[in-house]
């Protein structure tokens, strides 16, 4: 009798372990495709008969280095940034914020310019 005890216990161990299992990857998969969301669809954000990652690219000067895109959460959504290095002790920033609702807003002022 304490065998069949001891292997009901085990299955209901290993059940909620699998079921916690499958919950964090769930959450793991939705973050990134929130993340994923929230870049491409600043990248294509309409500017000047091109979209944002078109018109960002043609504005990289050779002396430039492009440190590429990053993509932060906060409380408010996720952020979406691009950095260009333009010397050692400047950067210039260019960022944008998808609020939970699916709303963006450009957050810099050179985000703000770039497309007006």
């Amino acid at each position: 009798m304490p065998l069949l005890s001891h292997n009901k216990t085990s299955l209901r161990y290993l059940k909620a372990s699998l079921s916690a299992v499958l919950l964090l990857a769930c959450q793991l998969a939705c973050a990134d495709d929130d993340y994923n969301l929230a870049l491409s669809r600043v990248k294509s954000l309409s500017c000047n008969s091109e979209n944002v990652e078109q018109y960002l690219d043609h504005k990289l000067k050779p002396s430039h280095r492009d440190l590429g895109w990053q993509v932060f959460k906060n409380d408010h959504g996720y952020d979406v940034e691009r950095t260009f290095l333009v010397s050692k002790s400047m950067e210039l920033r260019y960022r944008w914020r998808m609020s939970w609702t699916g709303k963006l807003d450009p957050v810099t002022d050179r985000a703000k310019a770039l497309c007006s």
